[in-house]
């Protein structure tokens, strides 16, 4: 789901660029800066990664029975959640500013 909303982003970013948006996020705009599109789809599939590696790492600690893993998987599983939420607010707020573009 994280990917998916990814991507939306990636997309609502990239044509809100096309038509002369400029990006009010400065760490996204400061990486867009510095390496373009490629490096912000770059940025952005390795923070999917990293979440997923979060979740796995996470789930194998429980597997093995390691003190305080089960909460840790849980708040990694909300937070993944949390920001997947926030970031498909923000792809939908992208896409109601495209209309106006």
């Amino acid at each position: 789901m994280l990917g998916a909303i990814q991507s939306t982003d990636i997309i609502t970013t990239a044509l809100g660029r096309a038509r002369g948006a400029a990006e009010a996020m400065p760490i996204s705009a400061a990486v867009m800066d510095a390496g373009g599109m490629m490096l912000f789809v770059s940025v952005k599939f390795a923070l999917v990664l990293a979440g997923a590696a979060a979740v796995l790492v996470t789930l194998r600690w429980v597997r093995s029975n390691r003190p305080g893993a089960v909460s840790l998987h849980v708040f990694t599983l909300a937070a993944i959640r949390g920001s997947t939420v926030a970031l498909a607010l923000v792809s939908l707020h992208n896409a109601f500013l495209l209309k106006s573009l």
